[in-house]
């Protein structure tokens, strides 16, 4: 049975990330739309992160691999997490090696030691049967240097600078005060 198939429940997703601790990355790697005019829209808002059309790829010393992307598999936005999958099976669009950004220069060669992820419910007319269901909105990945990356299934809400889960992108944030900033993780309302 594939990954994206099994993890069905919170508890195999929790599972799924929680191997992550330990991995240390060497590669970094984008994928985006091809907007045809050769613009890397991810570097908009620096003060920040980077904003992803679908995810991102992050390769260890060894080649193993771990996607992250905006995923339908809970609800029809949130977070995804698949490890040793090949990006092409996950990702699609056209691909920037971002291994050299200086954003990602702290977190280069480092150990994940903690994972956590931040769920959040929905109650509406979209959720199957007018009942509660909870999605991955924020994931924070935190490394042996007392540094976190956060990630979210969120975009800005038009020019307001307000952000807005429940997004076909990812945001990567790479600072705790932004991710504070935009109560992202352990700072989400609610």
């Amino acid at each position: 049975m594939s990954q994206r198939a099994s993890m069905k429940t919170r508890a195999t997703y929790e599972a799924n990330l929680k191997q992550l601790v330990g991995f240390a990355i060497e590669r970094v790697v984008y994928f985006e739309l091809d907007y045809q005019d050769g613009r890397q829209y991810f570097r908009d808002y620096p003060e920040t992160g980077h904003f992803l059309d679908f995810g991102v790829e992050l390769i260890d010393a060894t080649g193993r691999t771990v996607c992250l992307t905006w995923d339908g598999t809970f609800f029809q936005y949130g977070m995804g997490v698949y490890v040793d999958i090949p990006s092409a099976e996950v990702l699609p669009g056209l691909a920037y090696d971002v291994t050299n950004d200086p954003e990602w220069t702290p977190f280069l060669r480092r150990k994940i030691v903690a994972v956590e992820s931040y769920w959040t419910g929905v109650f509406d007319s979209m959720a199957p049967d007018a009942t509660e269901t909870s999605y991955p909105q924020d994931i924070r990945i935190t490394f042996d240097n007392n540094r976190s990356l956060y990630l979210s299934a969120a975009q800005f809400l038009n020019d307001s600078g307000e952000l807005s889960g429940m997004s076909d992108n990812v945001l990567i944030i790479f600072h705790d005060e932004v991710a504070q900033k935009h109560k992202l993780g352990p700072w989400a309302v609610g």
